[in-house]
């Protein structure tokens, strides 16, 4: 965990200055398992936003449930959290979409702008006065999701835009002065004006599935004399048994100009520090996210049971189990984790009655072990 760090304006600089990459990535992990190589990137990505000598934009590429909703979702909750980081609370997750007006094909910094300001309220109370407002929104975090469905062809057509996304957002990354009109307190009163918005301080993380970029570097891949191999692995199974797989990852093979041809234009993309392939949920990742994790769908179900006076237990082949079976659906991710569970457990939660037990030593306490034997019942 990092340490408190001082609220006082004068000694924020210094104190900023004693948190290091290594400690925001602990802080980051305790919301977000199996991704430890993209939040390295992630925790050096926040280290450069706070300090704010350089600019640390990400852009996140994974599957769906590989995690980066997730990821967006636990850099604010680092914010919110951690003492000292009051400045940079204004974080806002946005679709892509939500930035052009499709009828005018026209790009709307302003609803950005505006979530930000709405946080920026919540953050700051009543009674914000415009230079509280612009600092709060100038240190913003901007979470751009789904920027993969703005790439500038479809089916192989021009994607008007996708185009005016990419440019638009390439310019607040580079850093823009952009006229905004606020409402704030001044000589005792609310009054509105216009103001500029420095967006040369705000971190930008963009992500997307990019489901066409995975299919086309597959083929890029497996084309005959491409050069290039898919590793075949031993992957011990749950019960102990061992087989041969050869599944593609994403990560071994892009490159950047997979991005290019997939519809990415080459500015938009020279304005990320890093591009971080999410790794794809194998079964031992999804095992750990299963039984550590702090909102996986056991630990959901355990507080709902505890609320009944249940002690849910689950044994760890059982665990296994059901991660393997996840697994197999190796495109939706986490997601599917949920769904297997779920399976297995809706019928506990539908009548808890008729498998909870007495704990010893504490008639007011009842427990149910989940094992293996009702995994192999349930799931198919």
């Amino acid at each position: 965990m990092i340490e408190a760090m001082t609220k006082s304006p004068e000694t924020l600089a210094e104190a900023l200055e004693t948190i290091h990459p290594k400690g925001l990535f602990a802080e980051l992990r305790r919301g977000v398992l199996g991704q430890d190589r993209a939040l390295r990137f992630v925790a050096v990505a926040i280290h450069k936003h706070v300090l704010g000598k350089v600019s640390g934009n990400i852009l996140l590429i994974g599957s769906s449930g590989t995690g980066k909703t997730t990821i967006m979702n636990n850099i604010q909750r680092l914010y919110d959290t951690v003492p000292g980081f009051e400045p940079f609370r204004a974080v806002t997750i946005l679709n892509a979409n939500l930035l052009v007006d499709s009828e005018r094909t026209e790009f709307r910094p302003d609803r950005m702008f505006s979530a930000i300001e709405q946080r920026a309220r919540v953050i700051l109370g009543e009674r914000p006065s415009f230079e509280e407002l612009e600092e709060t929104i100038e240190r913003a975090t901007v979470c751009v999701d789904e920027i993969d469905k703005m790439s500038t062809v479809v089916a192989g057509k021009p994607n008007p835009i996708g185009v005016v996304l990419q440019q638009g957002l390439l310019t607040l990354m580079e850093g823009e002065r952009v006229p905004y009109r606020l409402r704030a307190w001044e000589g005792g009163r609310e009054v509105e004006k216009m103001v500029e918005i420095d967006t040369r301080k705000m971190m930008f993380v963009c992500g997307g599935a990019f489901e066409g970029l995975y299919d086309q570097v597959y083929n890029r891949v497996t084309k005959s004399g491409s050069g290039e191999r898919i590793k075949t692995e031993a992957v011990k199974t749950a019960d102990g048994s061992v087989r041969l797989e050869t599944r593609f990852s994403l990560a071994d093979f892009l490159k950047m100009k997979d991005l290019f041809e997939y519809g990415m234009v080459p500015q938009f993309m020279a304005r990320f520090d890093k591009v971080v392939v999410l790794n794809d949920l194998n079964t031992a990742i999804l095992k750990e996210i299963l039984l550590h994790s702090y909102d996986s769908p056991l630990a959901r179900t355990q507080r709902y049971f505890e609320s009944l006076g249940v002690e849910l237990e689950l044994e760890d082949l059982a665990a296994g189990l059901i991660a393997e079976k996840a697994a197999q659906e190796n495109r939706t991710g986490a997601r599917a984790l949920r769904d297997v569970f779920s399976e297995v457990v809706n019928p506990l939660e539908f009548d808890p009655d008729d498998d909870a037990a007495p704990v010893a030593g504490d008639p007011g306490r009842r427990r149910i072990k989940v094992d293996a034997d009702r995994v192999r019942r349930f799931v198919k």
